[in-house]
């Protein structure tokens, strides 16, 4: 009993101190995030201006798409470390919770004397992990951080989308919607807490 006791015991704290000292596996910020984004309307050159609107049109669509394939992986990358730093903390809670509340009062109740040690072990378990998962949330790495800075991004994001492609604004405002979008992308890259590799 003692010896799957302590296995079990092993095994839980191992597993839940490799799970929150993984290193984060996002990736450097990307380096096309600190290139100048411009874009210029095209004016004049001899053409009409519906030859000129479409020129500009056309640009601002490009831009558009750029914009989107910049935003999507980074804010899809970044919905997996919420989940997977939610999973983290969860799971560290419920195996203080069964610590504490299961394995605990059922070695008190099948011999106090005898299993005071995996008693005290398991308590301390429990215990500890109840002020690991408050210091998880209060660093913002419990998920619901990410999430929320996620959400805020996707929302200022959406608006400046939605300006982008709405062809009966002008080319500065969509311009200027254009590089909102981008820049939130690029603001994300910074916002969100992780532990850092110790590579």
């Amino acid at each position: 009993m003692r010896a799957l006791v302590t296995f079990v015991l092993c095994v839980a704290l191992a597993s839940q101190l490799s799970g929150c000292a993984t290193a984060d596996s996002r990736p450097l910020v990307d380096s096309t995030a600190s290139k100048t984004f411009t874009l210029q309307k095209i004016e004049g050159g001899g053409k009409s201006q519906a030859e000129l609107d479409a020129e500009n049109e056309k640009q601002i669509e490009d831009r558009l798409q750029e914009v989107l394939n910049f935003c999507l992986p980074r804010l899809s990358g970044y919905e997996k470390a919420s989940v997977d730093q939610a999973k983290r903390a969860y799971w560290l809670s419920m195996s203080g919770l069964v610590a504490g509340s299961v394995v605990a009062p059922a070695l008190t109740a099948a011999n106090a004397t005898a299993n005071a040690t995996y008693i005290a072990a398991f308590s301390g378990w429990g215990g500890a992990t109840n002020f690991a998962g408050q210091a998880l949330r209060t660093s913002g790495l419990s998920g619901s951080t990410i999430a929320e800075t996620r959400n805020g991004i996707i929302k200022n994001v959406r608006e400046a989308i939605g300006i982008a492609s709405d062809g009966t604004k002008t080319f500065e405002e969509r311009r200027g919607a254009l590089m909102r979008a981008r820049s939130e992308c690029i603001i994300y890259e910074i916002a969100v807490p992780s532990i850092p590799s110790s590579d």
